[in-house]
């Protein structure tokens, strides 16, 4: 289970970078951090907030692959969604992107603490949404790209801490049952040639049930937009 660490911003600093309480907590919204330089972990980005932004801007937690830091409490209204509603209804998550982290242990972290905040929030997960749902931005850039995580299978990995994992198989199994393996990974390998995919999905054959409803599941969103 990830480690969630309180380096909380105070008072005064809250009052320059946020609305301050009042959140109506009816989102959850995921963002990426875009700073890829080593060492730009959630701790880093926890003292950031907490010594006073360089720039107008907050966010409720940052994770990384080895913790979550929690800078604000939820009821706070941060400056992180570009628009007045997503400040007033959402809390939001920073996912690193440091060169020197391990991206795909800092989703996985991001899904149990959003499976978290979404049990002790009572929220579903309809109500977990992209920093684009709010304000059209390219973000989180990486899984909006699907070039090594694409968000349907980030909303899986949520799920599988919301419910057993067997339940998460069966869906798989179910789906596969109608559509077929061979066509599952026909799909993938169309989503590389239309370069829908950065991943070379050289090793496809190895992939289990869940992978391959991701996948799928993130080629046919893509051709439906």
């Amino acid at each position: 289970m990830v480690t969630i660490r309180k380096h909380l911003v105070s008072s005064t600093i809250a009052d320059k970078v946020t609305y301050g309480k009042g959140n109506s907590r009816k989102k959850i919204c995921i963002h990426e951090t875009d700073n890829t330089r080593p060492t730009a972990t959630a701790n880093a980005h926890g003292r950031l907030q907490a010594n006073g932004n360089s720039r107008e801007a907050s966010w409720h937690y940052t994770v990384d692959d080895k913790e979550a830091v929690q800078s604000f409490d939820h009821s706070i209204r941060c400056w992180a969604a570009g628009s007045t509603k997503g400040n007033n209804e959402a809390i939001h998550i920073e996912i690193c992107v440091n060169s020197d982290g391990d991206y795909k242990k800092a989703v996985q972290n991001t899904a149990e603490l959003v499976a978290m905040v979404l049990k002790e929030e009572n929220l579903t997960i309809n109500d977990v949404v992209q920093h684009n749902y709010y304000s059209g931005k390219n973000c989180p850039r990486n899984m909006r790209n699907g070039t090594v995580i694409p968000w349907s299978s980030f909303i899986l990995m949520i799920k599988s801490n919301l419910e057993p994992k067997k339940e998460v198989e069966d869906m798989s199994q179910e789906f596969l049952n109608i559509t077929g393996r061979a066509e599952a990974k026909a799909m993938i390998k169309k989503g590389v040639a239309e370069k829908l995919f950065s991943d070379k999905h050289e090793d496809i054959d190895s992939y289990d049930d869940v992978k391959l409803l991701s996948y799928a599941l993130a080629y046919l969103n893509r051709k439906l937009k």
